[in-house]
């Protein structure tokens, strides 16, 4: 992006970049957020011209082999390895390289693995084909995409039970297209972003259909802007013989103006909710007030919301792989969110990141195991206070050290909320050690969870998770590196969710070829 000084001459470029595939790792644990703090935005505020109705969600599944390239790499790379348990891995880039009219190109994943104990291998493939065409200020964009997962519900007891491989399978499909128009470099005027997305999610037993029009629109209005998001999404989930049919129309209008050191944000976001059993109108308020305490250094910012996260076969499975067909499906209602925080950077290679919120949740899905074998797990909603304390940094010196930290802290109030975590906790740190290799550490710590049996009265604790994972990437040539990546150091085969302990000490090493 580029920035003036005067709010009216604000420039705003938002050309299409695909995000990379992530591959799986072998094990069933969780996919963290990078410790990568919220940049802060300094003097100007920018709109966003891809307004998404329901956001990329991020699973807490597995960590992933990120399979985004280094400095060096060209447009197209191959980076393919093989590690224990019979682990292959391969990524596949290609990219028509700078061009000032076109973008055009293919991301292909591939990760498997076999493991004891029976039945703990899976299967992950990823493809997406994406494009772009730019004239004139404007940006017309398209891609299609298709994930698919295939595993096996292994959390029984292996001794006392002995079930036939297709009693266990389970896959997850997941194919999704979508069409995008802004005129985000247009010059002065009105802006407007479109979309139009599609998305077909299914497993062995269920899928869900759906779609989703929105719109965003911005323009100068006195000494602020005005803007207006909108959108209308459908879903029907279920099996092939009984649908759940459902609509929502999102409104959400807001004013930003600035006043000396201040700028404020003034709105409403709505949505109205139609089912087969009738209709149900949500309102929210959007106020924030952000200060700058220190120009280009330092602000401070408070505010209160909320919205409408809507239930979806595809969120749960997102979330937790290993729950059973067909559950009840609820939107999450988040009723107020009270927020404040600071943000900011001490030099040009620290910034952090602090946040505080106090919010009312209506129907937060929680996970229970069914008293069945097989221990799948069944869907429970409950109402709660949920308290967030939120801290990170950011160390970069000229690209050589790059050290990130992130914590969260929830509190659940008199809830239970089992399967879901008390704290979270992860680091990631790369140094460049020579002018062809660096080295990198992650590590991430999970606190304490509840876990609850259906038909029991009582719950159990899982115990605090810590993963060490370490690497290595050594710049051959130009074209060449070879990389090499351990995973669970510590060899601990912990339980992220209940009953589905994950791979023990695991590794991949491998080559990348960029041409």
């Amino acid at each position: 992006m580029s920035q003036k000084n005067d709010l009216d001459k604000v420039d705003v470029y938002t050309k299409y970049r695909p995000n990379l595939i992530d591959a799986r790792r072998v094990e069933a644990q969780p996919e963290l957020k990078e410790p990568e703090i919220k940049e802060i935005k300094l003097e100007y505020e920018f709109p966003e011209f891809r307004y998404k109705v329901d956001p990329n969600y991020t699973p807490l599944i597995a960590k992933s082999y990120r399979a985004t390239p280094v400095s060096y790499l060209r447009n197209n790379y191959v980076k393919a390895g093989f590690g224990n348990y019979t682990t292959p891995l391969l990524n596949i880039h290609l990219h028509n390289g700078l061009s000032r009219n076109y973008s055009y190109g293919l991301d292909f994943s591939h990760l498997s693995s076999t493991g004891q104990p029976k039945f703990k291998s899976f299967i992950d493939n990823k493809i997406l084909l994406h494009g772009a065409k730019y004239n004139n200020g404007r940006t017309l964009s398209a891609k299609l995409g298709y994930d698919r997962l295939g595993y096996n519900f292994y959390g029984y007891d292996h001794d006392e039970n002995n079930f036939s491989s297709d009693s266990v399978k389970q896959n997850i499909n997941n194919v999704y297209g979508n069409l995008h128009f802004d005129n985000a470099l247009k010059g002065k005027g009105i802006k407007t972003g479109l979309d139009f997305d599609l998305n077909r999610f299914f497993t062995r037993e269920q899928s869900e259909f759906g779609f989703s029009f929105s719109n965003i629109i911005t323009g100068k209005a006195g000494p602020g802007k005005l803007s207006l998001q909108s959108a209308f999404t459908g879903l029907a989930s279920g099996p092939d013989s009984v649908k759940y049919f459902r609509q929502f129309l999102d409104l959400h209008p807001f004013y930003k103006l600035k006043y000396k050191d201040v700028w404020i944000t003034v709105g409403a976001n709505s949505t109205v909710f139609f089912d087969s059993v009738g209709s149900e109108f949500f309102l929210y308020p959007d106020f924030k007030v952000d200060y700058y305490v220190v120009p280009e250094k330092m602000k401070a910012f408070v505010g209160i919301g909320g919205d409408l996260k809507k239930g979806s076969s595809k969120t749960l499975f997102n979330e937790n792989q290993f729950i059973a067909n067909n559950q009840i499906l609820k939107n999450q209602n988040t009723a107020y969110k009270i927020y404040g925080g600071i943000q900011g950077k001490l030099n040009t290679e620290f910034d952090y990141f602090l946040e505080i919120t106090q919010q009312f949740i209506y129907d937060l899905p929680l996970y229970i195991s069914d008293s069945f074998p097989l221990h799948k797990f069944l869907v429970v909603y409950d109402d709660l206070n949920l308290f967030t304390f939120e801290a990170g940094l950011n160390f970069n010196r000229f690209e050589k050290i790059n050290l990130g930290t992130r914590f969260i802290y929830y509190g659940y109030g008199e809830s239970s909320a089992y399967q879901r975590p008390d704290f979270e906790w992860n680091t990631s740190v790369s140094a460049k050690v020579t002018e062809n290799l660096r080295l990198k550490g992650k590590f991430f710590v999970i606190g304490n969870r509840r876990s609850l049996t259906a038909g029991e009265l009582s719950s159990t604790e899982l115990k605090p998770i810590f993963d060490l994972n370490i690497g290595a990437d050594y710049q051959y040539n130009k074209r060449l590196s070879i990389f090499a990546d351990l995973n669970n150091v510590t060899n601990q085969t912990y339980q992220r969710w209940s009953n589905y302990p994950v791979y023990g000490l695991n590794g991949i090493a491998g080559i990348t070829f960029s041409f």
